[in-house]
């Protein structure tokens, strides 16, 4: 019986041999220069004009991004992604299965994730921000996260989608009856951007709330009800587009002057918005997806490791447990590690945050 390994593995050894850079222009894309020490290559956006490259492919990873000019990251994909958006395949797997047939790799039996988690592409169906309304909508939530901004949403790979989907026999995603318009965050896991999103994090457009409520409670429990959830297992990722993409980057981080590390989505949004534009690629902002208290693992750490670190939790037991965290995780590894005490008391749960602060909430 054969080994199994994982689809990263499986993945790895597909693009391995290929010439990435040879199949990304063979799907339209137009390449300029020489890929540097991080396997990435500048290139002209694909399906817009574009006088300047505002995108990348990495040709270790496989990957394209979309940066949307200077500061607004639009998307990343896998090649087996973004030979299905150029029109050559009707999904990912198709795709990926072709291109292991022109490598020589046998795919054979994938590990399952025993997680137990939703995988995101089995319930979102992402939109592109070409789709009519996507931008109003966008605008209209937030409105509901004071100082977080459309641009912000963009500038870490997020978009509108619909939630909760499903599959019908041809294999097309569609939404379901009872689906919602969301505004999707991708985060990225242990392989960074040398793989796509691992899960999304999604709010409700509308600002209503998720029901959470496990399928087996009883009709006497009461209703879970959550702002905020996450498709896909979050553990151990990171989150903020634009900044990963100058912190994976060893050209890019030696612009960074320091790195700011808050304790969730919403806060990484604003935060990056009210940082001037001219700054932006020297501050990165990025959060973990996993909650206040997730344990950092290594690759976490590593991303950071020789720059300045500002840490900020919010005022509350579980944001200081957190902070305190990756505080004591960076020490060594950065060259320096902050924590930054926002100026209210420490509450037991509920804390002021970070877009608090932005807001101009009184101490």
């Amino acid at each position: 019986m054969s080994e199994q390994r994982s689809p990263q593995e499986i993945n790895a050894e597909i693009l391995s041999r290929l010439d990435v850079a040879a199949e990304y222009e063979a799907l339209g894309v137009r390449l300029r220069g020489q890929p540097r020490a991080s396997g990435m290559v500048s290139a002209f956006a694909y399906g817009r004009d574009d006088h300047s490259p505002s995108a990348w492919i990495n040709i270790r990873s496989g990957c394209y991004g979309d940066s949307g000019g200077r500061d607004s990251a639009a998307y990343t994909m896998s090649l087996w992604d973004f030979a299905v958006k150029a029109g050559k395949f009707p999904d990912w797997k198709a795709a990926r299965k072709a291109y292991a047939e022109k490598a020589g790799v046998k795919i054979g039996r994938e590990k399952q994730e025993k997680s137990g988690r939703t995988d995101w592409r089995k319930d979102l169906l992402l939109q592109g921000w070409n789709t009519p309304g996507n931008d109003v909508l966008a605008a209209a939530w937030c409105l509901r996260k004071e100082g977080v901004t459309v641009e912000s949403i963009k500038a870490a790979g997020g978009v509108v989608a619909s939630h909760p989907v499903w599959t019908d026999k041809q294999g097309v995603m569609k939404p379901k009856k009872d689906a919602q318009q969301v505004i999707a965050i991708p985060a990225y896991g242990a392989w960074m951007l040398d793989a796509p999103p691992v899960a999304y994090v999604i709010w409700n457009v509308s600002g209503q709330q998720f029901d959470v409520t496990p399928h087996d409670a009883k009709p006497t429990d009461e209703r879970i009800m959550v702002k905020m959830k996450s498709i896909g297992p979050t553990s151990g990722t990171m989150m903020g587009l634009s900044s990963l993409m100058s912190l994976c980057d060893q050209e890019r981080r030696n612009w960074i002057k320091a790195v700011w590390k808050v304790e969730g989505p919403a806060d990484m949004l604003a935060l990056w918005s009210a940082i001037p534009p001219d700054e932006r690629e020297n501050y990165p902002v990025v959060t973990s997806a996993g909650g206040a208290t997730s344990d950092v693992l290594g690759h976490q750490v590593k991303i950071l490791a020789g720059l300045r670190v500002f840490v900020v939790g919010d005022r509350d037991e579980a944001g200081q447990a957190g902070a305190l965290k990756w505080a004591t995780a960076l020490q060594g590894i950065a060259s320096e590690v902050r924590l930054v005490d926002l100026p209210w008391v420490i509450e037991r749960s509920h804390g002021k945050d970070v877009r608090d602060y932005l807001n101009g909430e009184a101490a």
